[in-house]
């Protein structure tokens, strides 16, 4: 197993992913998902799409923050692995993002495979 972590001290997210025994790469996305981070957390999952290829989950228990970019970040995580034919999910987001993503009409997308 292999633990990577970022933090941008100018920015209020943390990133982290390790790589899983079995294959496949859990990413850990801590702080607030927003306007100024949104890119910065596509960016980061994105190489983890490219670099490690298998199925990658991301972890959301630790976003204290998510609007509108936020949002479209996971989407466009989620649609970058669809067109890398890699298995993308996210899990345990709080209670506020899970209706924040029900209201959406993202909880579908997101909340099923959780």
């Amino acid at each position: 197993m292999h633990v990577d972590q970022e933090k941008d001290p100018q920015l209020p997210l943390e990133l982290s992913h390790r790589v899983l025994d079995a294959g496949g790469t859990a990413v850990e996305i801590g702080g607030e998902l927003d306007v100024a981070t949104a890119d910065a957390a596509f960016g980061y999952v994105r190489e983890i799409i490219d670099r490690c290829g298998g199925p990658v989950v991301v972890n959301l228990a630790g976003v204290r923050f998510c609007d509108a970019r936020g949002l479209h970040a996971l989407v466009r995580m989620s649609h970058y692995a669809q067109r890398a034919n890699c298995r993308f999910r996210v899990i345990s987001p709080s209670p506020r993002l899970t209706k924040l993503m029900q209201i959406t009409g993202l909880g579908e997308t997101f909340l099923a495979a959780s």
